[in-house]
């Protein structure tokens, strides 16, 4: 269980814990749950890589450093699929200039409307993901860390594309 907070309320939804990387030596996707290994093997190249896993991201659910990387900078976004979310505008758009082109102006006011509502309750309804600058590494259904801010392209020219930790 993980506990959502909202500005007016409190509530408890269940998510399952993901942490979702791109191995080192193939760039194959990986998906793993919180665990105490120290280390995991690639599905698609059998490479051996090493896991950052600390006490905050086992016991408490809050991402603190990067388990991919070790790097500790990282920023929160919504969880929501970029082409799904131009699809519907597109789509608006393209609805309320149909019923503008037939002249039917407050039809076509009521397809921006309609697809802004749209915009609106998935903005509020999507929860949010936390993201490694460096690796891109995803982290899904953990409490968000206060100290992680939205994503700021000046940290990502600072950060993006470091060397990955050595293992401890």
């Amino acid at each position: 269980w993980a506990q959502i907070e909202n500005k007016s309320a409190t509530t408890n939804v269940f998510m399952t814990a993901l942490i979702h990387f791109k191995c080192r030596a193939c760039d194959g996707d990986l998906s793993i749950p919180p665990s105490l290994a120290e280390s995991v093997t690639c599905p698609h190249c059998s490479a051996e890589l090493p896991l950052f896993m600390d006490d905050s991201i086992l016991g408490q659910g809050i991402v603190t450093t990067c388990v991919s990387c070790g790097h500790d900078t990282l920023y929160v976004q919504k969880d929501f699929n970029r082409s799904t979310g131009l699809a519907i505008v597109i789509f608006g758009i393209a609805a309320s200039i149909f019923f503008f082109a037939r002249g039917e102006p407050m039809i076509a006011m009521g397809a921006l409307g309609l697809t802004a509502l749209v915009d609106f309750l998935a903005y509020t309804l999507v929860r949010e993901v936390t993201v490694c600058y460096s690796c891109h590494a995803i982290y899904r259904g953990f409490s968000r860390n206060p100290e992680h801010e939205p994503f700021d392209l000046k940290k990502l020219e600072k950060y993006g594309r470091r060397t990955p930790r050595e293992a401890p």
